[in-house]
């Protein structure tokens, strides 16, 4: 039964998925009238009836790109270059795209300074801590509480210099007790998240689910020590057309500009599996034995793609699929979005850059024809270890400055008398 308005169904193509298995066949739509905002669609969209009809019909079947590889990306011509960028470079690549115009406030180098003091400290990686014994775990507990006695002893020092250390501006002094407090959050829900991997009920570390739940709980408080403020990706589930089928996806977490006027995407985040060569690992053996962003290793091209030899080749594609399909909500719209990948507590940052005419073919055509659009992205940092969390403290600061608008919507100017 053909649709009244944009869209009608057709059973003409098969769309093509790179694995086995055995999905349910949606109904396909053709596209009559093309719009540009037809591309994009989610579940707040248009309520025609038309629209409304088809998307009746094909709401128990839209495939998503959870199921992706790959391989899938590689029909659309979206590739992960082989080797990674600096933290350097990334945040430079955002910078020049002058999302938030408002002037950077004087204490934003300071705070960042203050930052790299406050947390001159590593933690002990989750995943190596079901293995340790009784005696070990108790140790680890201990760390954790010296390192927030440390904090306020900082705390106090800092207070004891304030004029010196923040400056006579009262928003310095709310950002600082801001910064301070979120800093004590991120630092009780690890020990939380410690005494419960230590509890005799798990005997196995977490049930998988509860495992990822409270990863994604970690990673959502630390984030704040930053001005940023996530929200769960499911809140959202977004559509993308692909020639004559629609797809859908949402992030496990978003990150959107404050600005009510705006609420477009700075930031989607996946969670991901290392490899199966790599998931035995310890964190960062690669950089202890002499590796980095520019050692042979990762420069020689017989040693193959960076990222595939990390992460699992399904996350992969389930999260370049994702950055496809909030791209055109992106704050870097129309032909750039930003993401992040975190496996347990490693980050490893991404952007996706496109040109107009390869999306065309992809929205149209549902084919690339050639054109290659690259994702870029950084090596892994574990943001529990102290010298991986200071390369990116600055990256982290500027995502905050640019969700809040330059911090305008959380500590607005005092009115002028």
């Amino acid at each position: 039964m053909a649709a009244k308005d944009d869209f009608c169904v057709d059973n003409s193509d098969d769309f093509d998925y790179d694995d086995d298995r055995n999905l349910c066949e949606p109904p396909k739509f053709k596209r009559k009238r093309p719009s540009s905002s037809s591309f994009y669609q989610d579940s707040s969209s248009s309520n025609s009836p038309g629209i409304c009809s088809a998307r009746r019909e094909s709401t128990q079947h839209v495939p998503s790109v959870s199921e992706w590889t790959t391989k899938t990306l590689d029909k659309f011509g979206i590739v992960f270059e082989d080797n990674p960028i600096s933290i350097d470079e990334f945040t430079q690549t955002i910078q020049a795209h002058h999302v938030c115009e408002k002037t950077v406030p004087d204490f934003y180098s300071s705070l960042n300074v203050l930052s790299k003091r406050g947390l001159a400290f590593s933690l002990e990686v989750p995943e190596n801590e079901a293995s340790k014994s009784l005696d070990k775990q108790a140790d680890s507990m201990k760390k954790v509480r010296e390192i927030l006695s440390n904090f306020d002893a900082f705390i106090n020092d800092v207070l004891e210099e304030e004029d010196n250390e923040l400056g006579k501006e009262q928003r310095n002094k709310a950002m600082f007790f801001v910064w301070s407090y979120s800093v004590r959050s991120f630092l009780n829900y690890y020990k939380k998240f410690l005494e419960m991997m230590n509890s005799s009920m798990t005997e196995c570390w977490f049930a998988i689910q509860d495992k990822e739940l409270h990863l994604r709980e970690l990673f959502m408080v630390f984030s704040r020590i930053f001005f940023l403020e996530p929200e769960l990706g499911n809140k959202v589930v977004k559509r993308f057309i692909i020639g004559t089928k629609v797809v859908s996806g949402s992030p496990d977490i978003r990150y959107t500009c404050t600005n009510p006027l705006q609420r477009r995407v700075l930031l989607m985040l996946t969670e991901a599996k290392k490899s199966e060569s790599w998931g035995e690992k310890k964190p960062f053996e690669w950089r202890n034995s002499g590796h980095s962003s520019d050692s042979s290793s990762e420069t020689d091209p017989k040693v193959g793609n960076f990222i595939q030899r990390i992460v699992d080749a399904h996350d992969l594609g389930q999260h370049g699929g994702k950055l496809l399909l909030e791209l055109s909500s992106s704050v870097f719209a129309p032909t750039m979005v930003v993401g992040c990948i975190c496996m347990g507590t490693e980050v490893i940052f991404t952007y996706l850059e496109t040109k107009e005419a390869h999306l065309n073919k992809i929205t149209y055509d549902g084919r690339c024809d050639g054109e290659i659009s690259y994702i870029r992205y950084t090596e892994p940092l574990n943001y529990l270890i102290e010298e991986d969390r200071n390369k990116c403290i600055d990256l982290f600061f500027l995502l905050g400055f640019m969700q809040t608008s330059g911090y305008e919507n959380l500590f607005p100017d005092p009115p002028k008398n």
